[in-house]
């Protein structure tokens, strides 16, 4: 998969953030409940992977230690 670059000012990655990580919990969370839901792990590993840079990049730029990223294929329990 390519990836990108972009730049983002502080509240811009945090705004970011914070609709990934919403959106991310619906995946998560309220999707699976609502009927005909279609299970769709590669999506939530993917959105969860994003989640995941996105915080890292707000914790570099606010000088805290940073998470490391789940190996390939592999999910933490939340």
């Amino acid at each position: 998969m390519a990836k990108i670059t972009i730049q983002l000012t502080t509240e811009e990655l945090q705004a970011l953030l914070t609709l990934a990580d919403n959106q991310f919990f619906r995946i998560k969370y309220i999707d699976p409940k609502l009927p005909g839901h279609k299970a769709r792990p590669e999506e939530l590993r993917a959105a969860q992977s994003a989640v995941q840079v996105l915080q890292n990049a707000l914790k570099a730029v606010k000088g805290f230690k940073q998470t490391p990223s789940s190996p390939q294929g592999k999910t933490s329990a939340a």
